[in-house]
């Protein structure tokens, strides 16, 4: 099977080829791997498909160990992004071959070829996804002919690169868009470069150009992006072509930047159709977390001791569905602070997403901290209700299954198996959190205390006796009845007690 590369798409799509050759490079990306390329390059293509951004994208490889070079050159930088899932109501299945890509650079290897990327006259945004773990200060010596081996290391020294090719010149300034999940992360970008700055004696001058005359901005990135899939051949087959950087995504994508007018001249995404929002990341973080994340935490132990494993399996079940539906509309949405238009489209994408029945979610990985993810997600959230309204119901039956699914059957590390109603998984919490329930449940089962004891020794003494109430009573009826009782009953008793 022929691979794919500018070749072969001059033999079957010679339009893909055209609309993106010559382009200046007006993107500098630290990051080549499945995010960044089913994301923002993805993006790239698509205002370049629509000639609304007429630029190229060269391509640094943040680290030395990086593996994705190699395919990258032998396939001209080419590579598809297939989209599966659901959006706006349609089920998306659709593969899109992106060229926005047109350098490659491995940094350790052709520090002069970065340099000269960061010195191109159409340069206008500096982009990177370097994991939370990249956007970190590092103590770095100063080496002009060497690429440093942190993320901002590397940009504070090509930005220098770039003040002095151009002597300082304003206008040669660039927008800064790190996409790593830190809160305020521009902030954070633009804090360690001045520390550098200071680090290195790179000058005042070159510190007021960096800060007058760069825009660093907060983002936040929001798509889900597996990667090569285990049955690559299944795709390749229906393509005709082999794609050693095939990546698969779901349709939904949201990228918000914090940043002025430049930024919107600069990146049109909106105006090619893109969900982009250009305002305050922290409000679309906070739907996020409250629309998004907490559902999820509040699903999986229900859906899990219920006997699905799958995000998408829970949704497909009446009752798990009705629960997550219910948690939605009547408990988490009625507390936020934001208006209909903003809370409505957002919950009904979320739950689309939920839907994709191309991604196989594991609900045991949402798993993973649950008890930690449930007080900052979720218990917020309770919190926004008095003790006796009935919406109390969809925190404590999801608080129950959470006590419930965590049952340590060892102690002393993170990483435990557990076992709640007949089935096996394994747990992963702190330490201290394991053991604090390995014990709670060990006084349990030998008698030494109540549900009611458990759920107070674990919330603490000054808890809502209400709310200890409601939660060991679901505890109690988990362990009696089992799940799928539980959540059949459940549905019918809130309907009519919020009706």
């Amino acid at each position: 099977m022929e691979r794919l590369s500018y070749d072969y798409l001059r033999k079957h799509d010679p339009h893909q080829v055209q609309h993106n050759t010559g382009l200046p490079v007006k993107v500098l990306q630290i990051g080549e791997g499945n995010f960044m390329r089913g994301f923002l390059d993805w993006m790239m293509e698509h205002m370049n498909r629509q000639g609304l951004f007429n630029g190229s994208v060269a391509a640094l490889q943040p680290t030395p160990h990086g593996r994705k070079l190699p395919d990258l050159h032998a396939q001209d930088n080419a590579y598809t992004v297939q989209l599966r899932g659901r959006l706006d109501g349609q089920t998306i299945d659709r593969a899109d071959v992106v060229t926005s890509i047109s350098a490659s650079i491995n940094p350790y290897e052709e520090w002069d070829r970065a340099v000269a990327a960061a010195c191109e006259p159409a340069l206008e945004i500096l982009t990177s996804n370097t994991t939370e773990a990249g956007l970190v200060y590092q103590e770095e010596d100063w080496n002009r002919d060497a690429a440093p081996l942190s993320f901002p290391g590397k940009t504070t020294q090509l930005l220098y690169e770039r003040y002095q090719a151009f002597n300082g010149d304003p206008d040669k300034g660039l927008v800064l868009l790190p996409c790593e999940l830190v809160e305020q992360n521009g902030d954070v970008l633009k804090d360690i470069i001045l520390r550098k700055i200071d680090d290195w004696s790179l000058g005042a001058d070159f510190r007021k150009w960096v800060t007058e005359h760069n825009e660093f901005c907060q983002t936040l990135v929001d798509r889900i992006v597996t990667g090569y899939p285990a049955d690559i051949e299944e795709f390749q087959e229906k393509l005709g072509y082999e794609d050693r950087l095939f990546t698969v995504a779901e349709p939904y994508h949201l990228f918000v930047i914090e940043g002025g007018e430049r930024v919107r001249q600069v990146l049109p995404l909106q105006d090619a159709g893109l969900n982009a929002v250009y305002g305050p990341v922290q409000d679309y973080a906070e739907l996020k977390i409250r629309l998004l994340n907490a559902p999820h935490t509040m699903m999986f132990a229900p859906a899990f001791l219920y006997g699905v494993d799958t995000v998408y399996e829970a949704m497909q079940n009446h009752d798990i569905r009705a629960f997550v539906e219910g948690a939605v509309d009547h408990a988490i949405k009625p507390v936020l602070p934001y208006n209909k238009e903003q809370k409505d489209p957002f919950a009904r994408g979320v739950l689309e997403r939920f839907e994709n029945p191309y991604q196989r979610h594991l609900l045991t990985d949402l798993g993973q901290n649950g008890l930690q993810k449930f007080g900052t997600r979720v218990q917020p959230l309770w919190e926004k209700w008095g003790s006796r309204d009935p919406e109390n119901q969809y925190f404590a039956l999801a608080l129950a299954a959470l006590l419930v699914y965590y049952q340590p059957q060892e102690k002393g590390q993170e990483k435990v198996q557990g076992h709640a109603l007949g089935r096996n998984t394994l747990l992963r919490e702190s330490e201290d959190v394991v053991n604090l329930m390995h014990d709670l449940w060990d006084g349990y089962n030998k008698g030494e205390h109540s549900a009611a004891g458990l759920v107070q020794s674990f919330l603490g003494d000054e808890a809502d006796p209400v709310r200890i109430s409601l939660v060991s009573g679901y505890v109690d009826a988990l362990l009696k009845n089992g799940a799928v009782s539980v959540l059949e009953q459940f549905h019918q008793d809130v309907k009519e007690e919020i009706q």
